[in-house]
């Protein structure tokens, strides 16, 4: 029974694609051979390929070593590359023929889930039956300005560590199936891994928490990374977990290092006031005017957001004159009170009018008068929203619009006839999306999770300001593309976090392409499920939020210090990474979203 479309030149793959495929997608990226290896000198790779009787295609790859020397091959030494097609184009032509790849190098327990990126089946898995994988890197261009941002570029598998004598070898082997999707996926690998497929309730765990696990209950006395080595039936795997200090002293810590560290005392300056980055290595503020992702405004203003909300919960006077002296800065140098325009940095500056921003500053000025209840914050949280309608917005796929805190907040305020106006514009806004449906338009990436996940949360603020069972239906069509971002992997890095892969470039010192686990945004995606579950009443969806929303919690240290993205992989472009960016820059949005949950 062949079940495949395989194009062969010599050893390596062109084409790898299922034979009844109605959308005849190429589950391998156009230009990159599948199955090219690299090892040391001396040693050779032999790669054979077969489809077995039940339709599963295996490949071996048998690394030889030629020499009458023994050879040491530490992990990454030896890579076996798979240029699985995870790259975005405009949503008609990535949702039906690519696929997001979520990875898992285990040990003797490794595999690859690849879901089309339109959740259409059959996916593709694979599954590893001989040898062990340790880690895995990534390949990409930068100097194609598509692929900066949207191309997520070519798996480098690395085995872990082995040495060969002479004439010894080492071989690979897995297996290649369809599977019908997540649920699908992990039914196939229990089946095969009975014990070894590691589950957990929680995988960021708070000090002393009780976690429950395949193999018992986590021992969360300490602070800091568990790696739990598990063996069953002479195989060997791995599970991965973070512990962090109780929640309320991350709140804590991080409020006052921001308050200490990151914010400008200089009056002679316009940035005095500000929240800068901060710069864990040198210790020192760092700004950009020149390139608007280090600049004083746009994504910091979580910065000024997640003040806001500790000081709801404390008090605490430090804290509390920055945050007062933020304010005015924002007022200063940022939003312009007599035309409700937020520009992108000091002086009221921009080299193009960013629609991005005027709603994460709606978002600060929204918990200022949470904070305070005075009327003008919640009025000028409105006033920068009906400027971003006026600008276009109504078709834009902003992040973190409040549109129902907005509402609700200028009907607490007494401002009903506001509040109606504004829910006209949010329900306008949600019924666009639901219109526009699957048919994303391109934003500052052609695709992603940040398009997808404000989509949804926009269309289920839309039904709960109008009750229009239409916008509901449009969330929940949606929701399913949304988790299709998310991994399931047995490591707090991955499981339930989206992926993301061109944060860390933009926003980070080390400007390094490649997967960020975790990465900030990601909570966008727990806010949805969040919403959709207090909505649907189904508690998966809150214990899937909370999952979630943990995840971007391991960004934030002991001492209050952050960083703006992980980057993963073992190496990106032959640059040793997985690291965390020393760069605190704009990753205070997912400590404010977990914090600030409906």
């Amino acid at each position: 029974m062949n079940n495949w479309v395989l194009k062969e030149k010599g050893e390596l793959l062109s084409q790898l694609s299922f034979a009844d495929d109605p959308l005849k997608m190429n589950w391998i990226s156009e230009g990159h051979p599948w199955g090219i290896t690299s090892a040391p000198d001396g040693i050779v790779c032999r790669t054979a390929r077969s489809v077995l009787p039940d339709g599963v295609l295996e490949e071996t790859y048998t690394f030889i070593n030629t020499t009458a020397e023994t050879i040491d091959c530490p992990e990454g030494s030896i890579a076996i590359e798979l240029p699985l097609n995870d790259n975005y184009l405009e949503a008609e032509e990535c949702l039906p023929r690519r696929c997001h790849v979520h990875v898992w190098c285990g040990g003797e327990v490794s595999w690859i889930m690849a879901l089309r990126m339109g959740g259409q089946a059959p996916h593709l898995g694979m599954l590893l039956t001989e040898g062990a994988l340790g880690s895995y890197s990534i390949r990409r261009s930068l100097t194609e300005s598509h692929c900066v941002s949207n191309t997520r570029g070519v798996f480098l598998l690395h085995p872990e560590s082995f040495t060969l004598t002479p004439g010894g070898s080492r071989a690979i082997r897995w297996q290649l199936f369809r599977h019908n999707g997540r649920e699908d996926f992990i039914r196939i690998l229990k089946s095969r891994l009975g014990r070894l497929w590691i589950e957990s309730e929680q995988w960021v765990a708070f000090q002393c928490e009780n976690i429950r696990w395949t193999s018992g209950t986590l021992d969360t006395s300490r602070i800091g990374e568990i790696v739990q080595t598990i063996r069953e039936e002479g195989r060997t795997t791995c599970a991965v977990w973070n512990v962090l200090p109780e929640k309320e002293e991350i709140l804590r810590s991080r409020a006052r290092f921001i308050a200490e560290h990151q914010q400008c005392n200089d009056p002679g300056s316009p940035l005095d006031g500000a929240y800068l980055i901060y710069d864990n290595e040198t210790g020192k503020q760092y700004y950009s005017h020149e390139n608007p992702d280090h600049n004083s405004a746009r994504e910091r203003v979580g910065m000024g957001a997640l003040l806001a909300v500790y000081l709801q919960r404390y008090p605490d006077k430090a804290v509390q004159e920055s945050l007062e002296r933020y304010q005015a800065f924002i007022l200063r140098e940022i939003y312009d009170e007599s035309t409700h325009t937020v520009y992108d940095d000091i002086g009221y500056s921009e080299k193009r009018h960013r629609l991005y921003n005027g709603p994460l500053v709606s978002v600060f000025f929204t918990e200022l008068y949470r904070l305070n209840h005075d009327p003008v914050w919640i009025s000028r949280a409105a006033d920068v929203m009906e400027s971003y309608y006026r600008e276009g917005g109504e078709r834009f796929y902003a992040i973190g619009i409040p549109m129902k805190d907005i509402v609700d907040l200028l009907m607490e305020a007494g401002l009903n006839k506001r509040a109606e106006e504004l829910r006209t514009l949010f329900v306008n806004h949600a019924r666009n999306i639901a219109a526009t449906g699957l048919a994303y338009p391109t934003h500052e990436v052609d695709y992603e999770q940040s398009i997808v996940a404000p989509a949804v949360n926009m269309l289920l603020m839309g039904y709960q300001l109008s009750g229009e069972t239409e916008l509901l239906a449009a969330a929940k069509e949606q929701l399913k593309l949304l988790t299709l971002f998310n991994g399931i992997q047995p490591d707090y890095h991955m499981n339930e976090v989206a992926i993301r892969h061109w944060d860390g470039y933009w926003f980070g010192k080390r400007r390094m392409l490649g997967d960020t686990f975790p990465h900030y945004w990601s909570s966008l995606t727990g806010q949805v499920f969040e919403r959709y579950g207090r909505i649907s009443g189904e508690t998966e969806w809150l214990e899937r939020a909370e999952r979630n929303l943990r995840g971007s919690l391991s960004l934030f240290f002991p001492d209050g210090s952050a960083s703006c993205a992980m980057v993963y992989p073992h190496s990106v472009n032959g640059e040793s990474a997985h690291f965390y960016d020393p760069w605190a820059n704009d990753q205070d949005w997912g400590l404010y979203y977990y914090f600030r949950r409906e």
